[in-house]
C-alpha cells in the first residue's frame, strides 16, 4: 500500500510540474484553406478548436485582437489594413485604411499603425469608421511603435537629425517637451519595447554592415548587451521586465535566445521547428512563436527553462501568431 501511494503522489508532482501556460485564444495567419493564401484563423490556446475568420483575395498579415478579445485587425500583403467588429459574427472585414502594422489602443476603441498618408510616412490613429486618419507621431518615417499598457506613452522607431533613433513621446503632454531621445548611439536603432512600468528601454541597433546589437536604457544609461554574439534583433522583455527574449542570426540560422536583463545568462533557446520567425511572452517562462524554413512555419510554445515545447498548427504555412491571455 506505501509503495502504491508513494507511485500515486510521484505522478500527481509530475503533473503539478508539467509544461504549463493560460492563454485564452490564439489568431494568426496560415496557408491551411482552400486558397492557399494567408487567411486569419483562430484557436483555443492548446491548438483545437481551428476557425477560418477570413476569405479575402489576398494575403492577410499580423492579426491582432482588441482587449476584449471580440475586434479582429489585419493588414494585407498590399498594404490596406482591415477590421472585423465581432469575431462571433460571420461577416465581411471592413476597410479601414491604407497601411500597415495595425493594433488596438488600450480601449479598443481606436487603430493604430503605419502609413505612408499624405506623403508623410510615420505612425497613425482613427476609429475604424473614421472619415480620415490622425497623425500620432512627428514626421520623420517613424515605426514598430509600442503603445504603454496605461496607453498614455507610445516608444517608436524615427529618424531625425539624421539618424534613426528611438523615442518616448508622452500623449497627453501638449508642450514641446512631449518627445523624449532614448537611445544614444550611432547606429539605426530599431525594434524597441519596454517595461510595464516604463522603466527600461530595449532595442537593436544596426551598424553599416548591418549587424544588430542589443541595448538597453535603464535609468537614463544606455548598455550594450550582446557583444561579441552575431547579429541580433527583435528584443522583448518578459513580462515582469528581468528577461529579455532575441533573435540571433548566425549564417542562414536564426535561432531564439533570452537573457538577463544586465546581458547574463545567455541562453539560446532550443526551439526545434525551424528558424525562428515572429514571437510574443505569454508568461515570464513561456513564449508563442512561429518558425520553419522555406514554404512550411509552424507555430509553436516553449518554456525557456525547461525546454518544453508543444507545436499548435502546422502543416503550410502558419505565422504571425497573437495571443489573448
Amino acid at each position: 500500500m506505501k509503495k502504491i501511494l508513494c507511485s500515486l503522489l510521484f505522478v500527481l508532482f509530475l503533473a503539478s510540474n508539467s509544461f504549463s501556460y493560460n492563454i485564452d485564444k490564439i489568431v494568426y495567419v496560415s496557408t491551411q484553406n482552400p486558397t492557399g493564401l494567408l487567411q486569419v484563423f483562430i484557436m483555443d490556446g492548446d491548438g483545437s478548436n481551428k476557425k477560418q475568420l477570413t476569405n479575402m483575395t489576398t494575403n492577410c498579415l499580423h492579426p491582432e485582437l482588441s482587449p476584449d478579445g471580440k475586434k479582429l485587425v489585419f493588414q494585407t500583403d498590399d498594404y490596406r489594413i482591415f477590421y472585423i467588429e465581432d469575431i462571433n459574427v460571420p461577416s465581411e472585414p471592413y476597410f479601414v485604411f491604407g497601411g500597415s502594422n495595425p493594433s488596438f489602443t488600450v480601449d479598443g476603441d481606436e487603430i493604430i499603425f503605419n502609413s505612408d498618408h499624405e506623403f508623410i510616412s510615420s505612425i497613425y490613429i482613427m476609429a475604424p469608421d473614421a472619415p480620415d486618419a490622425d497623425l500620432l507621431a512627428m514626421d520623420g518615417y517613424c515605426n514598430q511603435q509600442e503603445l504603454s499598457p496605461d496607453g498614455e506613452k507610445i516608444l517608436f522607431s524615427g529618424f531625425l537629425d539624421g539618424t534613426k533613433q528611438i523615442y518616448l513621446a508622452d500623449l497627453d503632454d501638449t508642450t514641446d517637451n512631449y518627445l523624449k531621445q532614448i537611445s544614444d548611439n550611432e547606429d539605426s536603432n530599431l525594434e524597441p519595447d519596454m517595461t510595464s512600468d516604463g522603466s527600461k528601454f530595449v532595442y537593436a541597433g544596426f551598424d553599416q554592415a548591418l549587424r544588430g546589437t542589443i541595448y538597453i536604457n535603464k535609468n537614463g544609461v544606455e548598455k550594450e548587451l550582446t557583444k561579441g554574439l552575431p547579429s541580433c534583433n527583435q528584443p522583448k522583455f518578459s513580462p515582469d521586465g528581468n528577461t529579455i527574449a532575441f533573435v540571433v542570426i548566425d549564417g542562414t540560422n536564426v535561432n531564439l535566445h533570452v537573457m538577463k536583463d544586465d546581458g547574463s545568462n545567455t541562453t539560446k533557446v532550443p526551439v526545434s521547428l525551424g528558424n525562428i520567425g515572429t514571437f510574443q511572452w505569454i508568461d515570464n517562462e513561456n513564449i508563442v512563436y512561429d518558425a520553419g524554413d522555406d514554404d512550411r512555419y509552424s507555430i509553436g510554445i516553449i518554456n525557456i527553462y525547461t525546454g518544453e515545447s508543444k507545436t499548435l498548427a502546422t502543416g503550410g504555412i502558419n505565422i504571425h501568431p497573437f495571443i489573448l491571455k
